[in-house]
């Protein structure tokens, strides 16, 4: 027969033992959070994710909204902002006139950060999709080629953008061709020995198209580029070309699809036809310019 003291002292043993089993769940529970924190800070866009609004305010967007889709790889993100701290980030910069010329709120997102079904939202408006220099990941890529062959939402792709349009088509890109003796390299230290189309330049309009509404035959607008488009898929049309570069505007032939080698959103008060390009874009996009 059990003593009330060996009672006490099994009862002891009993609640000592719970105490140490909650005390060891919420050690876990903190273990696991702890390492879910971690590998969310540790992605790809680890210490740069203040840059981006995210999908989250994508499923928020009440009403319509214009993306700037960034396809740069953060570690180039991260240089930039490292070699201007008092500039604002490339996106952001065109989020602001994106935001001025159309009077509707633009979210940066990156592409890392989304998929097909996150962008098929009927409050998108419209995409620009900026230059990279670098690819994160052939999945990423994969997913987004994917994207671009499937949406109807008006896009437009500038530089890199451009080119990566094309991609998602099968069409191919080169380096331009090599400088000839004694021609001078604009920037030696981006590809140098390149042929390089780099500045303020005029460019030569092909074909008609809205794009290009109330601008001349031969518009001036920013160019930083020594890749161009060498084979275009039969779906594209070009629009506008120079000497050096064949394909320096393109549409879709049965979208609202363009692509630009050169930079429109990289205008001045000297020269202003690339924001005619961007707010003729954007009409295009279904009157979204004021």
């Amino acid at each position: 027969m059990a003593t009330a003291g060996s009672r006490c002292h099994r009862e002891w043993r009993f609640q000592r033992h719970v105490a140490i089993s909650s005390f060891v769940a919420v050690l876990c529970a903190l273990c696991v959070s702890a390492v879910s924190m971690n590998h969310a800070t540790a992605g790809p866009l680890a210490g740069i994710e203040g840059i981006y609004d995210g999908p989250e305010a994508l499923a928020k967007a009440a009403g319509p909204v214009v993306v700037v889709l960034d396809t740069e790889h953060p570690d180039r993100v991260k240089e930039e902002l490292a070699k201007e701290p008092k500039l604002p980030y490339k996106c952001l910069r065109l989020k602001k006139k994106v935001e001025e010329i159309s009077g509707l709120p633009c979210l940066v997102v990156h592409y890392s950060q989304v998929t097909r079904k996150d962008l098929d939202n009927a409050n998108i408006k419209a995409i620009l999709i900026s230059a990279r220099k670098k690819r994160l990941s052939k999945e990423g890529d994969d997913e987004f080629f994917a994207f671009i062959r499937e949406t109807r939402i008006p896009t437009l792709g500038s530089c890199g953008g451009h080119e990566l349009i094309v991609q998602a088509y099968s069409g191919k890109i080169a380096k331009m061709r090599p400088l000839r003796p004694g021609e001078k390299d604009p920037n030696p230290d981006y590809w140098p020995g390149t042929f390089k189309e780099w500045g303020f330049q005029k460019i030569r309009v092909v074909k008609k198209d809205p794009l290009f509404d109330g601008l001349p035959d031969e518009p001036v607008v920013r160019e930083f580029h020594s890749w161009e488009i060498t084979e275009l898929p039969d779906c594209f049309e070009v629009l506008a070309s120079t000497d050096e570069c064949k394909v320096e505007a393109l549409r879709h032939k049965e979208k609202p699809m363009y692509g630009t080698q050169f930079h429109a959103e990289l205008y001045d008060e000297k020269h202003p036809d690339g924001r005619a390009i961007l707010q003729n874009f954007l009409r295009i996009a279904g009157g979204l310019a004021r």
